[in-house]
């Protein structure tokens, strides 16, 4: 599905324009939610069998609770019974050789116990099921079991935790381990086909049929001409010389040794700051003086969804309050803890917002107080002389080849400060669905490259890919940017828990670059694709 015109290109260029610069190529679309989030429907009783015989397997669903309270994917007040019910009966309607026995895993759920009952009733495997990023029942199962297990998630809920938790128990070379993260439940559903050989066979069946039927769902690498060819860049010795002496703000976390190792690696100063100092500059900008950011935002976004005028221009005085903050002390980036800010009472508007205008006006702003991405962002914008990161969720979606790259913050420029303005739409944060956030249209038909360092370990984590399209899913982050991976796509699943969750994605080709600035400076590459 192509979208119009408006809703893909720059605020104000005409098609030809358009065309040339955002790079709408054929073979390139944008992603609906239909597409993306191939889940089932009900299914009559009358298609289930009785099961006599059938391997039982226990289908656990990883979830804070049924109908989510609290802030985090997929969103607040997320009810997930149908789904839960919808996927149970469309396991055991298709799967006739298996029966699937659902539990509800959640904060007060004793999974060690349940292990310990499974052992009486004969449960031969396990099927879990990732329903939110962080409630981690599969290590338990994995560290307390040595039967069969095929770890999936819920599209836009489960990611995160899941990505991370795969790599660390493959990692462990856990034995009888098989996984599958795919927006498209039937892929689940076909390797969980795999459970049906524990009847007669053994864990090496069940995992190496689950693996096959996992790598021959994935489709092959599509042969595309992205519209961009190798990105010049900085040489590392440049690039270095560009950072030294620049300065991130960090709000309100004071991580000393992190902070050492920017300035002792790339001559960069990080300086704390509380949020009170950040909040009371807030409450000194006026709405006079605020009042055209808000003007502008109100003029040129495609639309604005659940956002009161009073919201917004508490959000245009949060970007007036950060560019004060970092005149103040000479920085040209800022980072901020601003959840728990925001959570906590601390800060008086979401930044996202601002964290865009700041980043299309050659500053950085990032969120979630995630120094490695900051600096990341940093040195990457040096060494492609102004594009501007990315930083994301992102997601592993199998049934594409693709990563969905997903955030509440985004440039509109991801080809430089100098560009024009993509289309964006204002909508609240997703998780909470309050204050302001940002779904930016971006660009298809381009390459991208990822990274992330790891100061720490001094790693540097590498992927590409070209962008496909943008989804419109409500659940999770509002800017998604979907990409197909290019190189070895069953590399992704391996190197989660060295980098985190987080990853900053730039527009272009500059992996080789990239290479030579981490030797440059001592740090191992890791090939993630």
């Amino acid at each position: 599905m192509i979208e119009t015109q408006k809703n893909l290109g720059c605020a104000n260029c005409q098609r030809r324009d358009f065309i040339k610069k955002l790079g709408l190529l054929a073979g390139f679309s944008m992603v609906t939610p239909e597409l993306l989030a191939n889940l089932p429907g009900p299914v009559p009783a009358s298609a289930i069998g009785n099961k006599e015989g059938a391997v039982k397997v226990r289908l656990i669903f990883a979830m804070t609770s049924l109908q989510q309270q609290e802030p985090d994917w997929p969103n607040i007040g997320f009810d997930n019974a149908p789904y839960i019910q919808n996927m149970t009966d469309s396991l055991n309607s298709k799967i006739q050789d298996v029966k699937f026995l659902p539990t509800n895993v959640t904060d007060s759920f004793d999974v060690k116990k349940m292990l310990e009952q499974d052992k009486a009733d004969g449960i031969a495997g396990y099927l879990v099921m990732q329903m939110n990023p962080w409630k981690q029942a599969i290590n338990i199962i994995a560290d307390n079991s040595d039967k069969p297990i095929l770890f999936s998630r819920l599209t836009y809920a489960g990611n995160g935790g899941w990505e991370i938790t795969v790599s660390t128990i493959l990692k462990k070379g856990r034995k009888g381990f098989a996984f599958v993260s795919s927006n498209d439940f039937n892929d689940t559903v076909e390797c969980a086909r795999a459970f049906a050989l524990l009847k007669n066979g053994t864990t090496e069946d069940f995992v190496r049929q689950a693996t096959e039927t996992r790598i021959k769902r994935t489709p092959a690498a599509t042969k595309r001409t992205p519209f961009e060819g190798k990105l010049p860049c900085l040489s590392p010795e440049a690039t270095l010389a560009a950072l030294k002496g620049k300065k991130i703000l960090r709000l309100e976390v004071t991580d000393k040794a992190t902070t050492e190792l920017a300035e002792k690696t790339f001559g960069i100063k990080v300086i704390s700051v509380k949020f009170d100092e950040l909040n009371n500059l807030w409450k000194e900008v006026s709405e006079k003086r605020a009042k055209p950011k808000f003007d502008d935002w109100k003029k040129n976004a495609d639309k604005i969804v659940n956002v009161s005028d009073e919201t917004l221009m508490g959000v245009a005085r949060m970007y007036y309050a950060m560019k004060d903050l970092l005149k103040k002390y000479g920085a040209s980036s800022i980072t901020i803890d601003c959840l728990g800010g925001c959570y906590k009472g601390k800060l008086g508007a979401y930044p996202c917002l601002g964290f865009m205008e700041l980043q299309d006006e050659g500053l950085l702003g990032t969120c979630e107080d995630d120094l490695d991405c900051n600096i990341t962002m940093m040195a990457f914008n040096a060494m492609t002389k102004g594009r501007i990161g990315y930083i994301s969720d992102p997601v592993i979606d199998s049934s594409n080849r693709a990563i969905i790259y997903a955030h509440c913050v985004s440039t509109r420029r991801f080809l430089g400060k100098n560009m024009p303005n993509c289309h964006y739409e204002i909508l609240t944060h997703s998780e909470d669905h309050e204050g302001a956030s940002v779904r930016v249209i971006a660009p298809a038909g381009y390459p991208v490259t990822t990274l992330k360092f790891n100061l720490e370990r001094r790693l540097l984590g590498i992927h590409t890919g070209v962008v496909t399209g943008n989804d419109y899913d409500d659940r999770a982050c509002r800017t998604k940017i979907v990409a197909e991976v290019t190189g070895d796509y069953e590399e992704l699943y391996h190197h989660w828990d060295q980098f985190g969750w987080h990853r900053v994605t730039f527009y272009g080709d500059f992996a080789e670059d990239a290479k030579k600035l981490a030797k440059k400076i001592g740090f191992e590459v890791v090939m993630e694709s």
